[in-house]
């Protein structure tokens, strides 16, 4: 008898009866119990609206990180100002050196990502954006729990935000926060009543499309794939919404897009009502209600769990091994001897993996800088709280399969047998 197919590893979190299961709260500080925040669309919304709260429009400059997701920078391209780029060192740091001598006098902010989940130290970059009257904005995307140094995540910019479908089962949010007392919460839109119901049924689809919801997989699947059908019927259309066994694909949110996609919609300038609507009450009751233990100790053992697993292998090695007390990590970063074509052979497959190999056009190449290597070397292992423990052994198998195998060993002659993971990135 044929074995039935591996079932796909989400990239990111989704529902569960999981879920719900563990202590409601964590003894690590979350950006959704800062004093001054708001929920938003996305993280990427999140920075428009920072931006906006600190008044930067065309010509003025804001400094980006050399490694950096698309969407940190389309939000300064929609509003017409300009991007300029500083280097990181092997930490993930600004190199403070070069924007001492670098850094144009004109520059209105500066964006400083905690890559990971990892908290940076971040006291000698508010220092010395507080010597050129310079404002932070503290990019905590990947950090939504912890401390950096002495204090909070989200506590030493100006402005923070952050990103909820990082962390919890929802298709869409963000969270925009404040820390100057002179800048203004922006109002929002609210999200319509049709928003609403598609945001609900798409927590409730993501997770039977992940069968994670044992006992309701097959009647919710069933439900969104006659939904499908009647839609291409009233269309008139013959696509298929539905796929083997009468699955319908995941409903489509950042993370589930195919890369392609991704990238387009990253690089894309931002759609500014989106960006100005409230987040929709099924996305904002999950990040509020999920009990945060399993989050943050679940992310926490995953990456124990690859540390062990990458450590003291030829050709890979973890970049950052050293897992510090105060934080939940997003990802695991791998660096890779040689990713290609292994990483497209990984996304073929659906391992839920990630790579930062796009840079906005016209990123320098500069001294001490480690971004650009890590762009081409550094793969985005996930290392969420929703991957079960076949999941993490299953991303390891391919790991070595593929990077850490014989020089003789080849991608056509790799036995047919070695599990794929099966994701929608």
């Amino acid at each position: 008898m044929t074995p039935p197919p591996t079932l796909p590893a989400p990239r990111l979190p989704v529902i569960g009866w999981r879920t719900f299961a563990g202590a409601a709260h964590v003894d690590q500080h979350s950006l959704l119990d800062h004093p001054r925040h708001l929920p938003t669309t996305s993280g990427r919304a999140a920075i428009l609206l920072a931006l906006e709260c600190l008044d930067v429009g065309p010509g003025d400059l804001v400094l980006l990180p050399t490694y950096h997701c698309p969407t940190m920078v389309s939000p300064v391209k929609t509003l017409g100002a300009d991007a300029a780029f500083y280097p990181i060192d092997e930490h993930g740091a600004p190199r403070l050196d070069w924007l001492s001598t670098h850094a144009p006098a004109s520059t209105k902010a500066l964006l400083v990502p905690h890559y990971f989940g990892l908290p940076q130290p971040m006291e000698a970059v508010r220092a010395w954006c507080d010597a050129r009257g310079i404002a932070l904005i503290e990019d905590c995307a990947h950090a939504m729990f912890g401390r950096a140094g002495s204090r909070a995540i989200g506590a030493w910019g100006d402005v923070a935000i952050a990103s909820l479908t990082k962390f919890f089962p929802t298709p869409e949010g963000g969270i925009l926060a404040l820390n100057h007392a002179g800048l203004t919460m922006p109002a929002l839109t609210p999200a319509s009543r049709i928003d609403q119901i598609k945001a609900g049924s798409d927590i409730l689809h993501m997770g039977a499309a992940h069968d994670r919801l044992t006992g309701l997989n097959r009647l919710i699947r069933g439900a969104f794939a006659l939904k499908s059908l009647l839609r291409q019927l009233v269309r008139g259309g013959s696509g298929s919404g539905a796929g083997a066994g009468g699955k319908t694909a995941a409903p489509s949110r950042h993370g589930e897009l195919d890369e392609a996609e991704e990238i387009d919609a990253n690089m894309a300038l931002i759609d500014l009502p989106l960006s100005h609507r409230a987040l929709t009450h099924a996305s904002g009751w999950i990040s509020r209600r999920v009990p945060r233990r399993r989050i943050v100790e679940a992310r926490r053992h995953h990456y124990a769990f690859f540390t062990e697993a990458f450590s003291g292998r030829d050709g890979v090695r973890p970049l950052l091994p050293a897992l510090p007390a105060d934080c939940a990590p997003y990802v695991f970063p791998l660096w890779v001897r040689t990713p290609d074509p292994g990483y497209a052979e990984m996304r073929r497959l659906g391992v839920p993996v990630s790579r930062w190999d796009r840079l906005w056009p016209g990123v320098p190449a500069l001294p001490g800088d480690a971004g650009k290597s890590w762009s081409h070397h550094v793969l985005q292992l996930a290392c969420h709280q929703d991957l079960t423990d076949a999941d993490l052994r299953r991303i390891v198998e391919q790991v070595e399969r593929l990077f850490i195998t014989s020089p003789e060993t080849t991608l056509e002659t790799t036995p047919a047998a070695s599990p794929p993971v099966a994701s929608a990135p």
